[in-house]
This record gives C-alpha cells, structure tokens and sequence, in this order.
C-alpha cells in the first residue's frame, strides 16, 4: 500500500507543479481577454449555480461565447476578442437579466461585472402573489438534480419512497433500485460511499428518512473524477444542511396508519468563521406483507410442482443522529469534521406454507416453517475535510479521510410443522436457529485539485484509496429433541474474510469555446481483492489494473436549446454478499449462496441529449446505450431433488438501449406537471440465456396551487413488464395524492398523504429456467395514510429560507 500510495502522491504532486508552471507561462502570452461576475438571488442572496450565461456581439446580436454558474454563482467567459458585448443570464424561476455595454480592449481585458442578481418570476393569482418555486428536476451537465423538497408525496416516508418517483428509476419489493432496467446503482450520500456498507441498496434507502433530504442528484456518465463503480449510474442523496446565520432549524412529527411513526429535528447555529450542524430522527415502521409462488418442474421428463404461500410482518426501527463543524478562519481556508450514527433494526415474522405435488396434482408432502427473523445494526462514519482556495477563480485543492465502522448481528429461529398428505399432523416439529455475526471496516483517503490556467482551459487531478475490510461469521443449530439441546450444525458454520483495496488516480481536462464546452477525463485504478473461507482454509485472489476514459461535450444553441454527448466505461466489482460461499438454507427448498469465482463486470455508455426551453416549459430528451460484458445477474437452477440453487454467475453479455423524454411546465397559473417516459430494450444473452425485450416506464406529478399557502399533488406511476436475466417483472401501477397547508406564514405546515390510494403497488414475476417455471406474487402494506406537522425555527427567513448543498466530496460540480 505504501508504495502505491508514494507512486500516487508523486504523479499527483508533478501534475500540480506543472499546472501552475503552465499558468504562468500562458498569462504572458494572453492576447484575448475575460469576463467575469457572480450570480445571486436578489432577495436572499444566496448564490445561484448552473445558471446560463450568454455573451453577445453589440453590432449584431450574434452570440459570441457562453458559459454557466459554478461553484459559488461564479463564473468566467476566457478567450473574448476585444469589442463591445451584452451579456444576458438566465435560470428557470427567474427574470432574465441582461448587463448592456461591456468593452473589451487589450489595454483593459479583464471586465469584472461583480454581483449579477436574479429576480424569481411570481405568479398573479386572485388577491394573492406565488413566488416561482424552485424546479423539481433540473437538468444539468452531466446529471439531473431531483429537488424533492417540494414533493408532497414523499411526507412520512424514506428515500425508497422519493426515488421511484425520479424518472426512469424503478424500485422493487425489498426496495432494491434499478435505473433503465440495471440493478447496479451506486449509491452515495453527500458524495460519498454510506457508512452502511455491505448492505444492500434497500436496505441502505430504507433507513434514509424523506424528511432530511434536499435533492437526488442521477448520474448516468459520471466524470473521471467519480469512482466508475456502478453500471447503472450513480444516486447521491443530499441532505439539507442550513448556513443561514444564526440559530435556524426544522421540527417534523409523523404518524401513520397500522403503526407508523416518525420524527426529526435538525439544526445550525452560524457564527461569522464557525457553523455547527446537527440532526437526529427516529423511525418505526410496521408493515404486512404477503405473497405466493408456484413452480412447475421438468426433471427427467416427469412433472412435478411446488406451491407456497407465505403471510408475515415487517418491523422496522431507526434512529439516526448527525453532527458537524465547519470552521472558516479566513477566506481560502475551511476545516470541517462530522460524524454520524445510525442504529436501526429489521425485524421479520413469518409463516410459509409448503405443497409438493407430482403430475396428477397430488400432494407428496406438505408443511409449515415460521420463522423469526431479527436484524441489529450499528454504523459510525467520521469525516475530516480540509478546503484551499486560492486568488485565481476557480482553483482549489480539496482532501477528505472518511473511516466507516459498520456491525450487524441477524438471529433466525425457524420451527417446521410436517404434515401428513392428507393435510394432518404428524406429530413431528424441526427447530434450527441461524446466527450471523458481520463487521466491515473501510477508510477512504481522497485529494483532488483544481487548476484554471488562462488561455489553455482547466486542469483537475486527485487520488483515492479504499481499504475495505470485512468478516462475516454464520452458525446453523439444530434442536435435539430427545436430549433437549441444541446442537452445532458444523458442515454450515462459515468465518470468511473478505479484502478489497483499490487504488485510484485520475485526470480532467475541460474548456470552452463560445458555446461548446467540452471535459475529457482518464481514471486508472488497481484493486486488489482477496477472500479466505478460514474454517477450510480456502481462498481466492483478484488482482486487476483498469483504465476508464470518459467524455462530456455540450453545445449550446439559440433560442435556450443545448445538446450533450457524453461517453464513459465503468465497472461493477462483485460484493462480499455474492462472493461468500455462505449457503442460505433458511428456506429448505430454495438455498441460495454466493460465488468466489465471480468476475468484474465492465460497461461501456454512450448518451445523446437534447433539452430546449420554451417560455417557462422545459423539454428535455435522450438517448441511451449502454453494452455490458460480464454482466453479473442471479442464476437459478433446479437439482433432481426439486431443489432451486441460486447464486451469481458472469453472462456473457447485456444491452441496453431506448429514449427518455422529460416535460416540466406550468400548463396555468394554478397548475404545474413533471412528466417523463423511458422507452427501452433489454437483452441478456448467456448461460443458456437469450432473453430480450422492450419495456417503458411514464411517471406524473402533478401540483395544484390553490393559494400561497395551500397546495396539493396527485404522482402517478407507471412500469410495463420488464425483463431481468432469467427473470420478467409484470406491470405495476400506483397513484399517490398529498395536501399540505401552511400556517404563521409559512413557519408552520400540516400535510396529509396517501400512499396507493387504489392499493395496486405488487410485483409479480416469472422465472423461467433450462427444467423450471416459477410464478411468483408480493404484496407489501402500501396504502398508508399519513398526516405530518412541521415547524421552522428560521422566523427571520420563513419561506426564503434556502438549504444549502454541502460540499462536494465525490465531484458532483466539477464541471
């Protein structure tokens, strides 16, 4: 490691020198000039980024160059010839404004215009004035920004509920997300890797209250600068973090229908060099749930059929707390340190109804297993983040050491009544706990710099490290009913190890040229994977060095039209989860395990966009393709005994490819809808496997706003069939209503929420494979009502009150 690292911190630190040399060799050189400024809400102040600037010729009005707001609102237009220009900024919800007069000459080449204030757009109603909202979905660069603050629909809920309303983004019963049909989303918070690792992306969505999150941010090509893990994309989830100065703050309260509740309250208190932040909230969620499955088998051509039926209950628990300082000793330089701990539990209580039948229909055996399922989890994060800024705009250094500790404990108690075949008792009981003991540890090291040098365009390099280090225990016991003890299952006790250590640097270049903008970027990485089964004293080993080139080019064009190409290869590395070969017997007729000899999965995508502005509608499209080698998917087959195993396999192949259409407009005054539709193909090819289909999913939001301080919205949701390796998903349906009412001027709020109002959210699925047929169906407690009240401590601010981004650790702004 500490060679890697050297090597590192050398390339990195060679890359800088040279930045800077080039810098002050090119502004000898310079012969055009620059424009900058910064751009502002003119009522709050708070700064604006990615709004559009456009520079125009005074002589003709032709458009001259263009740029976009970055960090801070700041922006710069480089390589402008002398003359006379205007300049017009513009941004959804906002006036244009338009700076008249601007010379350029080589005496004076360097025009700072300073603060450029936006005015937001109001919306005359019958004796009261709207001010224009802050848009739902956003679409920028490289990704789309999915402000879910105003979303009504997500009130008592957690970030599984506000994902499957972003578009094209589909989530399942156990709240695993897929994005266009892929599974493999990489999911950050703040920018970074969560602190609940090993988990999967339900489990990690699950414990997210909505009531903290600001926005979604989906990255379909991230940059260089993102870690290429995640086929799919990347979902990061930004939490709301208050600046304003003073104490300010939010209180929510919750209750749901069938014992549903939840609370948070979060804070800052902002000094001129120091703010503290803090946050905590609590959940429970008690749901039912049920389900079938019905499999036909073909085992040396003789038929026989397996039925089940299975009721339960879910219980889940949360509680959640945050707390930070960021501490600004002067203007380049800002110190920040947070941690944050996460307690929670999944709970399950269930009773499964087992026939086999042979080819006449007739019972062969039946039975029934209860189980008792009870998860405990504990998960600390720790961040140190340093931030340089320096006299040139836009140069900046940025590092971060993230220490992720991670426990879960999982008891099982199953007992299985044997029935006769004319469906009476036998008499006969088994009784088996399983135990589970996981602790993974991972730290992250990461830098990167900044460096705009004039005339040439804008440098940025950094490095990361990974060390993830995880152990995973598991003990079956079966009871001995004639000595009444409980006895150690030896052949199913596992302790397996799992090692991964990836190293990483990079490099991005960008610049800009009237209207077109363009960023090429190059990551390379050596991880280093290991895994040891130490009962047996087996192991595997994964040593692998790759290289991810990615592409971003926009062209802006008359009129508030852009277009984007965007190109980037990514991986997904298989987890401990489908590389233990832990086998799951907890159901005796479908076990499952995992597969040491897995492979990366590797993705190459290309994506065309087109967006263009008409008024106050926003239209934006896409097209996709996405060609994947290896592709790693659930594989099941069914042995002579009857028994499905299943485990993770490479395929040989997967494409994806379709068209996306977004429409956001205020049809009129009182009325405002966010439409998307996803058109797609999906063909898996392997294994034994040709399986390929179309598909489409359509989402709606609509928004009435009655008055200033009443409003409510009805979501709609749709998903047509969607194929998935071996498996088809059906249809699925739901439609969503909420109200929220405001009082005291906006300080405080009443909302009310129905989840699927019509009670049609389930999932139905068809596995189909080389001797098998399984149908199988779930339903979740989905129609919930809610009613919610929330309080702002922000009486100086009440609606104008903004939320803040927090820095950036993953580059979600870099270009």
């Amino acid at each position: 490691m500490s060679k890697n690292l050297i090597i590192i911190l050398f390339v990195i630190f060679s890359q800088i020198i040279f930045s800077q040399n080039r810098s002050g060799n090119q502004q000898g050189m310079m012969v055009n000039g620059k424009i900058s400024g910064t751009v502002i809400d003119a009522q709050t102040k708070q700064t604006i980024e990615y709004c559009n600037i456009i520079l125009f010729n005074l002589r003709d009005s032709s458009m001259a160059n263009g740029t976009i707001s970055g960090k801070g609102g700041k922006f710069v237009i480089e390589n402008v010839r002398p003359g006379f220009y205007f300049l017009r900024a513009s941004y959804i919800g906002y006036y244009n404004r338009t700076i008249d007069s601007i010379l350029v000459t080589p005496r004076n080449p360097e025009v700072d215009l300073g603060i450029i204030a936006l005015d937001e757009k109001t919306i005359e109603l019958t004796n009261v004035v709207v001010t224009g909202e802050k848009e739902v979905i956003i679409n920028n660069l490289d990704k789309k920004v999915i402000n879910v603050e105003k979303d009504l629909t997500n009130v008592g809920g957690t970030a599984v509920d506000v994902v499957q309303n972003i578009p094209s983004v589909s989530v399942d019963a156990d709240g695993n997300v897929s994005y266009r049909g892929n599974q493999n989303i990489r999911i950050l918070i703040d920018g970074k890797p969560s602190e609940l690792l090993g988990l999967g992306s339900g489990d990690i969505l699950s414990n997210i209250p909505a009531s903290q999150i600001e926005s979604i941010e989906l990255v379909t090509n991230p940059s260089a600068r993102y870690d290429p893990e995640g086929t799919g994309g990347i979902l990061n989830i930004v939490l709301k973090k208050r600046i304003n100065g003073g104490l300010n703050g939010n209180i929510s309260l919750t209750a749901g229908t069938g014992d549903k509740f939840n609370g948070s309250l979060n804070f800052n208190y902002k000094l001129p060099d120091v703010n503290f932040f803090a946050s905590i909230d609590s959940r429970i969620h008690n749901a039912d749930n049920n389900g079938n499955s019905f499999r036909t088998n073909n085992i040396n051509n003789s038929l026989s059929y397996l039925d089940q039926i299975n009721n339960g209950t879910f219980n889940h628990f949360g509680h959640n707390f945050t707390a930070g300082v960021d501490i600004t000793p002067d203007n380049f330089n800002t110190y920040t340190f947070s941690l944050r701990y996460r307690k929670f539990g999944f709970d399950n209580e269930s009773l499964v109804k087992t026939k086999n039948l042979n080819s006449l229909n007739e019972v062969t055996r039946y039975f029934e297993r209860n189980s008792d399922a009870e998860r405990r989890m504990n998960a600390w994060q720790y961040t140190l983040s340093y931030k340089r800024t320096f006299d040139t705009k836009g140069a900046e250094f940025t590092g971060d050491i993230i220490l992720g500790d991670f426990k879960m404990k999982r008891d099982e108690n199953f007992l299985q009544q044997n029935f006769n075949n004319d469906l009476t008792p036998t008499g006969e009981t088994l009784t088996q706990k399983g135990l589970s003991n996981n602790k993974n540890l991972q730290w992250t090291i990461q830098s990167n710099y900044i460096n705009p040098i004039e005339g040439f365009g804008r440098i940025e390099t950094g490095f990361k490290i990974t060390l993830k280090n995880f152990n995973s225990k598991n003990d079956y016991l079966n009871f001995d009913n004639n000595s009444n003890i409980w006895l150690n299952d030896i052949t199913r006790k596992t302790d397996f190890d799992y090692k991964e250590n990836v190293y990483a640097i990079y490099g991005i270049y960008s610049n800009n040229s009237g209207g077109f903008q363009y960023q090429l970027g190059l990551r390379a990485e050596q991880a280093d994977v290991t895994g040891t089964e130490n009962l047996t004293n087996s192991s595997f080993t994964n040593d692998y060095f790759s290289l991810y080139p990615t592409m971003h080019l926009v062209q802006s064009l008359p009129d508030q039209q852009e277009l984007q190409l965007s190109y980037s290869r990514r991986v997904e590395r298989p987890n401990n989860r489908q590389l233990n070969p832990y086998i799951d017997r907890s159901d005796s007729l479908n076990i499952s395990k995992g597969n040491p000899e897995l492979k990366p999965e590797y993705i190459n995508a290309i994506e065309f966009g087109y967006s263009k502005l008409i008024g106050k509608t926003a239209i934006t499209s896409s097209l996709f393709y996405r060609n994947t080698n290896d592709a790693i998917t659930n594989f099941t087959v069914v042995n002579d005994n009857g028994i499905t195993e299943t485990t993770w396999r490479n395929l040989a192949k997967n494409l994806s490819y379709g068209l996306e259409l977004t429409f956001s407009s205020p049809l009129v005054d009182w009325f405002r809808t966010n439409t998307s539709f996803t058109y797609f193909k999906n063909e898996f090819e392997g294994l034994g496997i040709s399986n390929s289909d179309y598909s489409w999913m359509a989402k709606m939001n609509n928004t009435f706003m009655l008055s200033k301080d009443f409003n409510f919205q009805i979501n709609l949701n749709y998903n047509a069939p969607t194929i998935m390796g071996q498996s088809k998903m059906k249809e699925q349906f739901a439609t969503d209503f909420a109200m929220k009412k405001d009082f005291l001027d906006g300080q405080l709020s009443l909302t009310l929420r129905v989840s699927d109002v019509f009670n049609t959210r389930k999932w139905d699925a068809e596995t189909v494979g080389q001797n098998f047929i399984t149908t199988s169906y779930r339903k979740m407690e989905s129609r919930v009502a809610y009613l919610g009240i929330s309080y702002r401590l922000s009486p100086g601010n009440n609606n104008r009150e903004r939320e803040r981004r927090p820095r950036d650790e993953e580059g979600m702004d870099e270009f």
